[in-house]
């Protein structure tokens, strides 16, 4: 769009989304976000600013409303805002960018000891626990009705299929990572790779 400074991120147009849907406050955003953020993952503060971005880029509008005698901003999207909303989800999507703080400290783990690369399977875990835990919440509250989209369970149920996959996947590696670890002496000395290595050229996962 003309004019415009700021490249909009993955966050912008999960936000653009909601108010896609309908209108939203910076509150009710964060926590859209913090219910499914295995695919939009942000800080809360982030959220809370973008939508300012957007109105500065006449994608979205801001008006104050008053509750209980608390004041509260509540966006709505543009014209102009659904036609780039348009434009993005037409377009062909890059590649995903996974950060994940565990797994890039057992890709380093041979730097550390022993007990700090079963911390870091362990935090692994710890996140697909999680996650399968959030997914349980959104379907629990599709399935009675307290869902505030209720008729776009049919979109959802696919997200939420590959959330949970990946967490089951992600459960399943952190079992059979800390059964391997656990038999080694130390993290600089392993059993021979060729074996494990092969397998994972045949397209296989061995747990």
């Amino acid at each position: 769009m003309a004019g415009r400074t700021k490249k909009l991120t993955t966050v912008s147009y999960g936000i653009l989304g909601l108010l896609g849907l309908r209108p939203h406050t910076p509150y009710e955003m964060a926590r859209q976000f913090s219910r499914s953020g295995t695919f939009w993952a942000s800080a809360e503060s982030v959220v809370y600013n973008e939508p300012k971005a957007l109105v500065a880029h006449g994608l979205a509008t801001a008006a104050t409303e008053t509750n209980g005698g608390r004041r509260r901003t509540r966006y709505s999207i543009t014209p102009a805002g659904r036609r780039e909303l348009r434009r993005w989800l037409a377009d062909p999507a890059v590649e995903p960018q996974f950060q994940f703080d565990a797994m890039m400290k057992i890709l380093f783990s041979d730097l550390g000891d022993k007990e700090d690369l079963l911390g870091a399977i362990k935090a692994m875990r710890a996140w697909a626990e999680r996650t399968q835990a959030g997914a349980a919440v959104i379907t629990h509250d599709y399935t009675t009705g307290t869902e505030p989209y209720p008729d776009r369970a049919h979109i959802v149920g696919l997200t939420q299929a590959y959330r949970v996959g990946l967490a089951q996947m992600t459960l399943q590696w952190a079992d059979w990572a800390e059964r391997q670890v656990r038999n080694w002496p130390d993290t600089r000395s392993g059993p021979d790779p060729t074996d494990l290595l092969t397998h994972l050229g045949t397209g296989r996962t061995p747990w």
